[in-house]
């Protein structure tokens, strides 16, 4: 009889260490959950534990031909860059919590307009790294790619 006794005992302190350490744990999850809440929306949107990307714009269109570029998001208007041969245009940004970041350039030279998607978010967390690296020549723009060391391309 006293073992039954002590089993039940035994087992009633079992069931109410096990009731008493969920609790905490359920605080801890909410109170985790509140802060990246909080911590979103003071970042606008943006995922703060993203690293911050860099996209760079590299004039190789010839000696004495100079680029112009103005890029933009949804969100940013970056203004218009002059940028001489052989130097480069460079901005920085956290991509948001929907992975939707998108930058578009207008690039302009000799009098023409050209346009280049900068930065898609889906399209370039893998192949940039934390910085994609473009190069613009006279027919066309080329992003280094690190996922496969070589050049991606693209007529403009």
């Amino acid at each position: 009889m006293h073992v039954l006794l002590i089993n039940y005992l035994i087992s009633q302190k079992f069931h109410l260490d096990k009731a008493t350490m969920v609790q905490p744990l359920n605080h801890i999850f909410i109170f985790i959950l509140v802060l990246i809440s909080y911590l979103t929306i003071l970042s606008e949107g943006k995922i703060i534990f993203f690293p911050i990307r860099h996209v760079h714009i590299k004039n190789n269109l010839g000696v004495g031909i100079n680029l112009q570029v103005h890029c933009k998001s949804k969100d940013d208007d970056l203004g218009v860059h002059n940028v001489t041969y052989g130097g480069d245009y460079q901005f920085q940004f956290r991509p948001n919590v929907f992975g939707t970041t998108q930058f578009f350039c207008g690039l302009a030279w000799n009098g023409i307009l050209h346009y280049l998607d900068a930065y898609i978010h889906q399209r370039d967390m893998q192949r940039c790294g934390p910085d994609c690296f473009w190069t613009i020549y006279t027919n066309q723009a080329c992003l280094y790619n690190f996922d496969h060391p070589s050049q991606d391309c693209t007529p403009i």
